[in-house]
């Protein structure tokens, strides 16, 4: 069964940073669309705009906390 977190468009996340050498262990973003499913793994991943503007494609079993986007 996938108990996998896939959050809606605007979702505000909190994920285990996947980069072992960097000293912060949690890091937030926001959600900016859809998830997609790698046919290989099955794993979902969605694309986040991280707090310094830049894009991430984060792997969903990484995402701990997912908040609601304010608003429609």
């Amino acid at each position: 069964m996938d108990i996998t977190p896939r959050p809606e468009h605007g979702a505000i996340i909190t994920y285990l940073n996947p980069d072992v050498h960097d000293p912060t262990a949690f890091l937030r973003g926001i959600v900016i669309g859809d998830h997609v499913v790698d046919p290989e793994t099955s794993h979902a991943w969605v694309p986040v705009l991280l707090p310094d503007s830049t894009l991430a494609v984060l792997d969903t079993r990484n995402i701990i906390e997912v908040r609601p986007a304010d608003g429609p």
